[in-house]
């Protein structure tokens, strides 16, 4: 379990942490001292649970638990506050949890055992299953429940396009013109794309996935069916509440902008 652990107070996050560290020793527990820290670690490892205290300087706890909702859906957050008055506002941001300070360990345990959204199962070794892409709020991919990680930004936004594309094939001058936008189609940018295929190509490799990819002579796409995607089921008309449109589509890249108009 990946927990974060949000306070600006630090011996409230010392304990959150001490505690996770407790119960779920094999995970990794992160704090941060700030909703603009907490987003800043969030953006490069995402989180199965949050735990926010309500009242913090800048962006407060209700408002920060509205952005994890927004640009990271399956995340879980349980408030943490020593005003139970928080209670109704936190039900409408639909919440996890509610703790009130000094948090007992016995409470947490319980709050973890209710999660909304509950933690997706380990893939059995040598089973990988499919890759999971999440393109509402911000995009991201994860194998076996971990987040992929990649190498390079532009070869992330190669990726995300090419989800985008559902399974279209894209020329190399279609790449270009997106990865670069108005920039000169020169020959470094078409040299540095090879790089960025490969690079691509050898991240989905080390994790096994590397069929996901189709490639044919100057063209690249995606195998739709080898991918778990929210978008992909939301088009197919999918009932389940993972897979909604939040009000945000693919954030980090401006070309996905226009097509946040669809879903509206």
């Amino acid at each position: 379990m990946i927990t974060l652990s949000v306070d600006d107070s630090p011996s409230v996050t010392v304990i959150m942490t001490a505690l996770m560290n407790r119960i779920d020793p094999g995970g990794t527990h992160l704090s941060a001292s700030s909703a603009a820290e907490a987003f800043e670690i969030l953006s490069a490892q995402k989180a199965d649970v949050v735990f926010l205290d309500v009242e913090m300087p800048g962006m407060n706890g209700i408002e920060a638990a509205q952005r994890v909702r927004d640009d990271f859906p399956e995340t879980n957050v349980i408030f943490i506050t020593g005003y139970k008055e928080y209670a109704y506002e936190a039900y409408q941001v639909f919440a996890s949890g509610f703790l009130c300070k000094p948090v007992r360990e016995k409470d947490v345990r319980t709050a973890l055992e209710n999660l909304r959204y509950p933690l997706k199962k380990e893939v059995q070794e040598g089973q990988p299953g499919k890759l999971r892409v999440q393109c509402f709020g911000s995009f991201g991919v994860f194998s076996g429940g971990d987040q992929v990680v990649f190498s390079r930004a532009k070869t992330l936004e190669l990726f995300a396009y090419l989800v985008f594309r559902r399974g279209v094939m894209c020329t190399n001058g279609e790449l270009v013109g997106i990865l670069w936008g108005d920039e000169p189609a020169d020959d470094n940018k078409f040299s540095y794309l090879r790089k960025l295929i490969k690079d691509l190509r050898d991240t989905l490799r080390a994790i096994g996935a590397e069929d996901v990819i189709k490639k044919e002579w100057n063209c690249i796409g995606v195998h739709t069916d080898k991918i778990e995607c929210d978008y992909y089921n939301y088009l197919s008309g999918s009932s389940d509440k993972n897979d909604q449109y939040r009000g945000s589509f693919m954030s980090q890249f401006s070309w996905a902008e226009e097509t946040v108009g669809y879903f509206s």
